[in-house]
C-alpha cells in the first residue's frame, strides 16, 4: 500500500513539474512572437506595470560602454571541394584562416595596411612619373 502511494506521489510531483515547464515554453514563445523581451511573458500585465516604478537606465552607462570591433572579411577562396582560405581583419592585425569542416585554424597573422588615400587621380600618378605611357589596370590579389 505505501509503494502504491509513494509512485502515485512521484507521479503527481512528475506532471506538475511537466506542466510548469509547459507552461512556461508557451508564455515564452508568445513573447517571443510579440518582439518582446525574453522574460517578458514571465509576468503578468498587472505586474508588468511595476517595472515603470523602476528608474530607467541612462544612456550615459550604455555609450560608456566600449563597442566591440568588428570582424572584417577581407577576401575568402576555395581551395578544395570542403577548404577555404580566408583573409580576416580584427583590430588592425589580419588573419589568413584555413577553414575546414572540422574547424579553423589561424595559418598566418600580420599587421593590416594603413588606410590609403584613394584621393589621388591617375593624372598626377603619370606626372609623378614623368611619362605618359598607358598601364593596365592593377587588380587586387586579396
Amino acid at each position: 500500500m505505501d509503494d502504491v502511494l509513494v509512485a502515485l506521489r512521484m507521479i503527481v510531483a512528475l506532471a506538475a513539474v511537466l506542466g510548469l515547464l509547459l507552461f512556461l515554453s508557451r508564455r515564452l514563445q508568445k513573447a517571443g512572437a510579440k518582439g518582446g523581451g525574453p522574460l517578458d511573458g514571465l509576468l503578468p500585465k498587472k505586474l508588468g506595470r511595476l517595472s515603470v516604478l523602476r528608474p530607467p537606465r541612462s544612456s550615459a552607462s550604455k555609450s560608456a560602454r566600449p563597442r566591440p570591433e568588428k570582424i572584417t572579411v577581407v577576401a575568402r577562396t576555395g581551395i578544395g571541394a570542403k577548404a577555404q582560405l580566408v583573409v580576416a581583419e580584427f583590430g588592425g592585425i589580419r588573419y589568413v584562416l584555413g577553414v575546414t569542416e572540422g574547424g579553423v585554424s589561424v595559418v598566418d597573422t600580420q599587421e593590416a595596411p594603413a588606410e590609403i588615400d584613394e584621393t589621388i587621380d591617375d593624372e598626377t600618378i603619370d606626372d609623378e612619373r614623368g611619362d605618359d605611357t598607358e598601364r593596365p589596370p592593377l587588380t587586387s590579389v586579396a
